[in-house]
């Protein structure tokens, strides 16, 4: 049995042991390539990146070993999560391999807590820590090898195997093929090219779009304006690097706010994106690992119900319905919480008349709760309706600080920020709507264009800590936020940002801090290049009720067992893909394995491995 792992980021290191597992229960020789041209942890966790990037989850909820909640067919190798590696193994590791960034991450471990979030880098260094010990003491008859290069190709072959090419021209067949690539590289738009050609013409600076630790910044020039388009997560790379990459500092003043003090090397920073939304900061975790919140609304059970009822169909009116009522209960949940605050009323009884409300918000209204503690959606998705050009800095500001506070109150006990958390708790419920295809042809684009931007404000942000950073920044005069609606423009000789107030802000250095989103057929991945030319990767094209066409970019899997789809509508048996190109046809892949809440890549793994398997 040969099989190839192309990518050695999370996934498919997670699948190593299973297939490992596996391997062991046969006396067949297997032999197991993994491929990757970034190394061991992939392009992501990269132990030579800047440590100031930091990770999107705190670092007890991360973890490269299945544990007991996943259904499993071969015994399970156990092993730390990440934070307790750190706390165990972490410094050993670290001094015998002599890493680059070894000071840095010596200084991490002294400080870490389970409870917060640390390096993209550090957890890099866990993940070669991972395949280490995963050689250790091998069976004889499995065999791993580690290939830091990059395939070009995976042609079917009429052995119902598979030919591998890789960059340097090597070639090898192999049985089974699982591709774990990431976010895979994206063409430019034509308003990309067109800038970046504009930039090069009038010796101006243009940063692509991409990862931000591959993206040279030293080129930015301290105290002069530099456009940033995008204020997502990349954004916070971004602005960590143009300022404490720069020699910037922040400190903590007699009020515990975060104050910036500046370098002097730091650009003038302008930034905006179309949405112009921040992204809420994620509240300070209190919980322990696999204990989530058990939602009482939005449930499997439910959505099957209606789903009875109703020719097999949910609708997204019904799905979004049941999710704001789960977010808007917890809220009002953690509200009356308050052990402080004397309310005029039985909490039993409040609680019950929300969940038996078909208006759990009106219904809060009713009971007495002060206008500004209900859940006003429109104020949450769009929190600067009432904002104008003269006042939108101070607005945004006080927003920050509004949010900021909520946050630091937990993802337990803050009103909103321990509301919003619940959604990446109910994620299996999600995947469970999308799964069973309870969403129609004419639905599943309105779930993708409405619900994702939801999720993605709510629940998808980054440390409170990254927000304070922001708050000290604008405060500070380093960081300007435009309006929403940015347009960029070229004239004389400069970029113009101009916003939905009409203000105009010109610079001569711009960075799109923001990735592409993913779409196969504009992918600049020789890899996916190739399957797509071969039809071996398909994506959707979904009709909507007013006659538009939708096309979803992911490529078209098995939901169950990741086997790719071509565009004849044909699985491909034994040729594997799941991840982040996936993305659209699969719903939140932008995640990495979580101990003991029977996590999905996780699942996966062992499903994949067990059908890898089967066929012996």
């Amino acid at each position: 049995m040969n099989i190839t792992l192309i990518g050695a980021g999370p996934r498919n290191l997670a699948l190593l042991p299973r297939l490992i597992a596996h391997a062991n229960q046969s006396s067949q020789a297997t032999n197991i390539k993994i491929i990757d041209p970034f190394g061991i942890g992939g392009r992501v966790w990269r132990v030579e990146q800047d440590p100031n990037f930091l990770m999107n989850t705190v670092t007890s909820q991360l973890t490269l070993f299945t544990d007991d909640t996943i259904q499993t067919y071969a015994p399970v190798i156990l092993g730390p999560n990440f934070y307790q590696w750190a706390k165990q193994y972490g410094i050993a590791y670290i001094q015998k391999n002599n890493f680059m960034n070894a000071e840095s991450f010596f200084d991490e471990i002294a400080k870490i807590n389970p409870n917060r979030f640390s390096s993209r880098a550090l957890f890099g260094v866990y993940t070669k820590w991972f395949y280490d010990q995963l050689l250790t003491d091998l069976p004889q008859h499995i065999h791993i090898q580690f290939i830091q290069q990059s395939v070009t190709e995976v042609h079917p072959l009429a052995s119902k195997q598979f030919n591998i090419t890789i960059k340097d021209g090597q070639n090898f067949t192999t049985d089974e093929v699982v591709m774990a690539l990431g976010h895979v590289d994206q063409s430019q738009s034509l308003e990309e090219i067109n800038l970046a050609d504009y930039a090069k013409d009038k010796q101006l600076t243009y940063v692509p779009a991409g990862h931000p630790s591959e993206a040279n910044l030293q080129q930015i020039k301290s105290n002069e304006p530099v456009i940033l388009r995008g204020l997502g997560l990349s954004f916070f790379d971004y602005i960590a690097k143009l300022t404490i990459g720069r020699g910037g500092k922040f400190i903590r003043n007699q009020d515990a706010e975060l104050i910036y003090q500046p370098s002097g090397q730091e650009p003038k920073i302008i930034a905006g994106s179309r949405h112009g939304i921040p992204l809420h900061a994620r509240g300070t975790n209190q919980k322990i690992s696999g204990n989530g919140y058990q939602p009482r609304f939005f449930t499997p059970a439910t959505l099957d119900h209606f789903a009875e009822q109703h020719h097999g169909e949910v609708t997204f009116d019904f799905f979004m319905k049941l999710i704001k009522k789960e977010i808007s209960y917890k809220h009002y949940l953690n509200i009356i919480s308050d052990l402080a605050v004397t309310w005029p009323f039985n909490a039993k009884e409040f609680l019950d008349a929300l969940a038996n409300s078909n208006d759990i918000d009106t219904t809060a209204h009713e009971w007495g709760l002060p206008e500004e503690l209900i859940m006003d959606w429109d104020l949450i998705l769009h929190p600067f309706t009432d904002a104008t050009a003269e006042n939108y800095q101070e607005a945004f500001i006080s927003y920050l600080k509004w949010d900021i506070n909520d946050a630091k109150q937990g993802n337990v006990d803050a009103p909103y920020a321990g509301a919003f958390d619940i959604l990446r708790d109910i994620r299996s419920v999600i995947r469970h709507y999308v799964l069973t295809n309870y969403l129609n042809d004419q639905e599943y684009p309105k779930f993708l264009r409405e619900f994702n931007p939801f999720n993605n404000i709510i629940s998808v942000g980054p440390p409170v800590l990254r927000v304070e950073q922001m708050h000290a920044l604008m405060q500070a005069g380093i960081l300007t936020i435009t309006g929403p609606q940015i347009k960029i423009t070229t004239q004389q000789n400069q970029f113009v940002a101009t916003d939905v107030f009409g203000n105009q802000y010109p610079a001569v250095q711009m960075v799109e801090a923001r990735l592409h989103g993913i779409n196969m057929s504009t992918s600049t991945n020789p890899l996916v290049q190739n399957l797509v030319k071969d039809q071996l990767i398909s994506t959707k094209t979904y009709q909507e009720a007013d006659g538009t066409s939708f096309e979803v970019g992911g490529a078209v899997i098995n939901r169950t067992n990741m086997t790719l789809v071509s565009q004849q509508n044909q699985e491909i048996p034994g040729l594997r893909m799941w991840g982040v190109p996936t993305e659209g046809w699969s719903w939140f892949t932008t995640f990495s394995p979580r101990p003991n809440v029977h996590d999905k890549i996780l699942q996966d793994a062992e499903n994949i491995a067990n059908t890898i398997f089967a066929k012996l």
